[in-house]
């Protein structure tokens, strides 16, 4: 849902309705629950089945510049004790083809787990988790397992991706159901997912948690204003060199004189619109 600044004044009651509206599809109170190891513990060890699950990092919104291409913020982010890797994303629209949008997650998050020299068979396990608010294969199944097998064969070939798709909009009788469901009607009172509802019922409840809310909305709020303040003049600093080499035929050097813009200047607006311009 979508939050005005102005709607985070008030006195604690009027935050507290505010912040209660809230559930865990919204990808902002997500960040500030799941920042929390023993909140991410419990959704993955349901979603994954694995009950020896130890999360030992977890990183919210979390940003991958791509400095030559599309650029990528994770909702969720994390490590076990076995180095494997988590992303988590929660997706409430259908405007796009996500699978697509899972493999480009996934080729940004190896990108960072592989340092030169390094052999490939090191890469880290990756699950790729990605809930919805809609069947994303239309074959009324609330969790999808998306796997590689050879041709003609049942012979499977890992790589190490375990891509997981899980919706809220089929509902049956599994511990998995009952966590998607609660992903769309978070409430304090949970008992069910008690570790995940104590940390929703402090922040939609307590005044520490309220406000801790409010402020991360902000946060996260002046953050995406600054990016795209940064990038619109970003993008008009470009356009003009380019109107002008177009319009004159004359060099970059030409240009930059022209409009008194120095190379370093002209060459941070363009790497500054290769990394946020498309970020998500």
């Amino acid at each position: 849902m979508k939050i005005e600044h102005s709607s985070l004044i008030g006195t604690f009651e009027q935050k507290r309705n505010l912040v209660r509206q809230f559930n865990l599809m919204d990808d902002d109170f997500f960040a500030v629950v799941m920042q929390h190891e023993e909140a991410f513990e419990v959704m993955l060890r349901i979603l994954t089945g694995r009950n020896d699950l130890h999360v030992t990092e977890v990183r919210t919104q979390y940003s991958i510049r791509n400095l030559v291409g599309h650029s990528v913020i994770l909702d969720g982010y994390a490590e076990d004790d076995e180095h494997k890797l988590y992303n988590v994303e929660v997706q409430v629209k259908n405007n796009d083809y996500h699978p697509k949008r899972v493999r480009y997650y996934q080729s940004n998050i190896d990108l960072t787990n592989l340092e030169k020299g390094v052999k490939y068979k090191n890469l880290p396990d990756l699950y790729l988790i990605f809930i919805t608010s809609f069947d994303q294969f239309g074959r009324n199944k609330n969790c999808y397992k998306v796997k590689r097998f050879i041709d003609g064969t049942n012979q499977e070939v890992s790589n190490g991706i375990h891509e997981l798709y899980f919706n809220t909009a089929v509902k049956d009788d599994s511990e998995i159901s009952k966590l998607l469901q609660y992903f769309e009607n978070t409430y304090s009172g949970n008992t069910e997912f008690k570790e995940l509802s104590d940390y929703v019922r402090y922040y939609k409840e307590t005044e520490g948690g309220v406000e801790c809310m409010c402020d991360a909305i902000r946060s996260y709020g002046d953050k995406r204003a600054a990016d795209a303040k940064a990038m619109g003049e970003a993008e008009k600093l470009v356009q003009l060199i380019c109107i002008l080499m177009d319009n004159t035929k004359c060099s970059l050097e030409d240009a930059l004189n022209m409009t008194g813009c120095s190379v370093e200047e002209y060459n941070s607006s363009v790497s500054l619109l290769n990394s946020i311009k498309n970020t998500e």
